[in-house]
């Protein structure tokens, strides 16, 4: 989608560890992995979210609902699911509402491929830590 590919070419991984590493630094040890794992519990409802607001023609609360993903995704290092939302909303922007079924269906992907990565590695992490 317009470039927002979560399976670019060298990518490892759709978790970015600098930014999670960031986050780590910016808060500390627990409260990063506190903030991780909120993500986590809130990452389906947020995802039924959109989908309530695209099939309801809400496109307000589907820009809101996109930007609050969006931000989230980027604090925890979900690089590939914020790039995803990213293209989402620019198609709302540019109203686009063709690419809104394809977004949605990206982002749903995309948001199961995250939490594997994020449970994985909080799983692979020293205790009480997500980095």
């Amino acid at each position: 989608m317009n470039g927002h590919t979560w399976y670019a070419t060298g990518r490892e991984s759709v978790l970015d560890a600098a930014a999670l590493d960031g986050l780590v630094a910016d808060v500390g040890v627990a409260e990063a992995d506190r903030f991780a794992g909120c993500y986590l519990e809130l990452l389906e409802k947020r995802v039924a979210h959109l989908h309530r607001a695209a099939v309801t023609a809400d496109l307000d609360e589907l820009d809101e609902v996109a930007l609050s993903l969006h931000a989230t995704s980027v604090m925890v290092g979900a690089e590939g699911l914020a790039g995803s939302v990213a293209a989402l909303s620019e198609a709302l922007g540019a109203g686009v509402l063709a690419e809104v079924g394809t977004a949605l269906a990206e982002i749903e992907i995309i948001a199961a491929v995250t939490t594997g990565a994020l449970v994985a590695r909080r799983a692979a992490a020293p205790a009480g830590a997500v980095a």
